[in-house]
């Protein structure tokens, strides 16, 4: 994080490392279950038997299902911040 003061104001900077690994923590999850989706018509269209893509499915379920509930809290905890500060 950078930090630049000027006059009474503090100003947070997001460094480029900051911003490269948020971008790829926000669509990481979108490009995996598009990937998936395509592997997925593949194995069906070369009558692959479907386990592995079935059990992948239930892996992005609770991935997803994490991933809100990690927003959620981020969200509360901005929200506390805000209403104590």
């Amino acid at each position: 994080m950078i930090v630049r003061r000027k006059g009474g104001l503090t100003e947070f900077i997001p460094s480029p490392q900051e911003k490269r690994d948020g971008l790829i923590r926000d669509h990481a999850l979108g490009l995996l279950e598009n990937l998936h989706q395509r592997l997925a018509r593949l194995e069906r269209a070369s009558k692959l038997p479907a386990d592995e893509a079935e059990a992948f499915t239930a892996l992005l379920a609770r991935m997803r299902a994490d991933e809100s509930r990690n927003l959620e809290l981020h969200a509360s905890l901005i929200t506390a911040d805000t209403a104590s500060g």
